[in-house]
């Protein structure tokens, strides 16, 4: 490839021939060149790369001069770091020298299945021709900058925790790790780190049914048959789950693109550009605001997916966190409420991918509380800059208001990795937003205060079990009815609609569980998913077949994951992002049975000590008088401890049974000992030994004496 320009002047040349051709042209049909019904107009590509000054953009299409504008006059100015006399063909493809729109926009760079148009080249099955164009976004020495490497082995782009949590839910794989993606990709850089649960690759989904293999023409005979599952998960993904990865289509009513430019361009609420181009109908839906691309995403971007996280959508031009589209009153993330933006927290490898590929979402997020908070025994990591070449100074240098410089002092992550917006200033930790340009104070847990005294928490709990305020209860959303209209047997691409209850979003005080790193957090306890397949007539049909023969008819059928635990009933481990200050009472995790997993109801203390004689009487006793259970719907362990809900994150499980013992122990002291800095906690061995002592027993004779 050619970077360095070397015959501008000839097509400068031919540019002046084709103007003059033009002007005489004009002139035979009775028109002065003054007076044309088409006035040419163009750009010249004059630009070089910020950082490779020796490299010209218009190198990279041959093009020194472009006639984009003479039709598409008026339109915005891309970015700061994409100005005018970049062009439009370098990002865009396309011929540049035509005025015709037929031949102009014959070799634009677009995804054909995008369903947008031939107005996005970044679509992630084509975005090596534009974004992903050496010294742009790819081909640098430092890896950070090789973004869309990075991008298109994300959890964004590759949807692993949601393919692998289906599948092994669903039987359709026997492990947890995730082994698919929406495309095959494989992680090709030599550096693939197995103790962080990274993987060497991905494979391709596999076909429900060999009749589904038009949806990759490129497999056929052997190869498309070695690729078929015949289980129904592989089609739920494609058919509904699917809309979420970066190259999907948004749901109907939502507006938004494919790719890079998915986070990186802002759609309003209607849908309707409102910019000067005067190509672009301003009553056609499915268009950016603005031909505009912004570094830094807005929040109300990242929650057009990402919805139950404490804010209510109202337009993309604010961020302002209004409430969670639930039920009730709800309180909001402290966070949200100071004014932070998402990405204001989470970090370029966080969000784009460290160029890994993981399972499960917890293995790529590198943020953890403490990374900015510390803990009772310390403070946050630091390390100071001292390289002018720093990713933390040329990212900051995107922010808004200010900038970091040689000699911060930044704040590390869990992957020891420098924060670009969070260090130290005249001994505080200072949080900027990098949006908002907003300053934040960041407290610091400090030892010897009353709050943080429990060893036991300390160690064993994850700051989210006691801080988080809510859970999202989603209600519809995952159960599914198929209506098929041809084929019985659902294999091929049949006529058929995918209908799904009215979903709601309602909250819920958190459970709690064991997280996937070993510690207590939030549970994202939802009810029960379910799939009926039905025929014309109403009738329920078969899912599955094999050699023609039937597995079952299926209405309101519910799974089993292959490790003989519920698949439809089911326990996630989550960071809700409903952080509050306060924290929530000893009495709603020690006192509850719902916290721990066992359901809505009473518990009966048996005579042991060990809890194997204890009892649950539940309120909702749907599945008993159904005789499906002898649980509730909503208990996810039995008092013994043992898994009643199907949970596909590595590591991560319900209570034990002694675990939840020693929590229901604690409850017997919060009458008296209600206050969490209340001394018997600081050492519960000290103190339940005091408490078969006949001084304790006097003590409570004395109390109900004295009441």
């Amino acid at each position: 490839m050619m970077f360095v320009a070397g015959s501008a002047q000839a097509q400068e040349n031919d540019w002046i021939q084709w103007q003059e051709q033009f002007n005489r042209h004009q002139t035979e049909k009775g028109q002065s060149p003054n007076d044309q019904t088409i006035r040419i107009k163009d750009i010249a590509v004059t630009a070089t790369l910020k950082d490779y000054p020796e490299v010209a953009v218009s190198g990279y299409r041959q093009l020194y001069r472009e006639r984009c504008i003479t039709c598409h006059d008026g339109i915005e100015e891309v970015s700061g770091s994409h100005p005018r006399n970049f062009g439009c063909t370098v990002c865009h493809g396309g011929d540049g020298n035509s005025v015709k729109k037929e031949q102009a926009h014959a070799t634009l760079i677009y995804d054909p299945d995008a369903g947008t148009g031939k107005r996005n080249p970044s679509s992630l099955k084509v975005v090596e021709k534009s974004c992903g164009q050496l010294y742009c976004h790819a081909g640098h020495s430092q890896p950070d900058r090789n973004h869309i490497l990075r991008v298109k082995k994300s959890m964004m782009a590759t949807l692993a925790g949601m393919i692998s949590g289906l599948r092994y839910q669903w039987s359709a794989q026997s492990e947890r790790t995730a082994k698919y993606g929406v495309t095959a990709v494989a992680d090709e850089d030599g550096q693939v780190p197995i103790d962080r649960g990274a993987l060497p690759r991905l494979d391709t989904l596999p076909l429900f049914s060999p009749l589904d293999g038009h949806e990759n023409p490129s497999l056929k005979g052997k190869a498309n048959a070695a690729r078929v599952s015949r289980n129904i998960a592989d089609r739920t993904l494609r058919k509904k789950c699917f809309q979420c990865h970066l190259d999907s289509k948004p749901a109907p009513g939502e507006f938004r693109s494919q790719g890079c430019a998915a986070c990186h361009f802002t759609y309003s609420k209607d849908g309707l550009y409102k910019g000067d181009d005067p190509t672009i109908s301003p009553a056609e839906k499915g268009h950016p605001s603005y031909h505009k691309m912004t570094a830094l995403t807005p929040t109300l971007l990242c929650t057009q997916c990402h919805k139950a996280t404490g804010i209510e959508e109202t337009n993309n031009n604010s961020s302002s966190p209004l409430g969670f589209p639930g039920e009730g009153q709800v309180m909001q993330d402290v966070h949200f409420e100071k004014g932070f933006d998402c990405i204001d927290c989470h970090t370029q490898f966080d969000i784009m991918g460290d160029g890994n590929l993981y399972s499960k979402q917890h293995q790529a997020v590198e943020i953890r509380c403490e990374t900015c908070h510390g803990n009772r025994e310390s403070n946050p990591s630091t390390e100071e800059v001292t390289d002018p070449d720093d990713r933390v100074i040329r990212l900051s240098q995107n922010y808004n208001g200010w900038a970091n410089a040689v000699g911060d002092r930044m704040i590390l992550t869990a992957q020891k990795r420098k924060l670009t917006n969070v260090k130290i200033q005249n001994n505080k930790i200072i949080t900027f937003g990098k949006k908002s340009g907003k300053k934040f104070v960041t407290p610091t847990l400090q030892k010897g205060k009353s709050v943080h005294v429990i060893q036991a928490h300390m160690e064993k709990l994850e700051c989210s079990a006691c801080h988080s305020q809510w859970v999202p209860e989603c209600k519809g959303c995952h159960s599914l009815l198929i209506k098929v209209n041809a084929d019985s047997s659902l294999n091929g691409d049949q006529t058929e609609s995918w209908e799904m209850p009215v979903s709601s979003l309602k909250v819920a005080t958190p459970a709690l569980m064991i997280g996937p790193r070993g510690k207590v957090v939030p549970m994202l306890a939802q009810p029960d998913r379910t799939l009926t397949l039905l025929d014309e007539q109403g009738n329920p049909i078969a899912a599955l077949a094999k050699n023609g023969e039937a597995r079952g008819r299926y209405q309101n059928w519910t799974f089993t994951n292959p490790h003989g635990y519920s698949g439809s009933n089911l326990a996630y481990a989550v960071s809700p992002h409903s952080v509050g200050k306060q924290v929530r009472s000893c009495a709603s995790c020690h006192l509850s049975p719902e916290t721990l997993g066992l359901g809505k109801g009473d518990i009966f203390p048996g005579g042991k000590s060990s809890g194997k004689d204890d009892k649950m009487e539940f309120i909702e006793r749907s599945n008993i008088v159904k005789q499906k259970s002898v649980f509730s719907p909503d208990a996810k362990v039995d008092l013994l401890g043992k898994p009643l809900a199907g949970i596909s994150q590595t590591g991560a499980r319900p209570f034990n049974q002694s675990e939840i013992t020693r929590i229901l122990r604690v409850g017997n002291c919060l009458p008296c000992h209600d206050r969490y800095s209340d001394r018997i906690y600081r050492n519960i061995k000290k103190s339940y030994a005091f408490e078969k002592k006949p001084a304790h027993r006097k003590l409570i004779a004395n109390l109900k004496n004295f009441n």
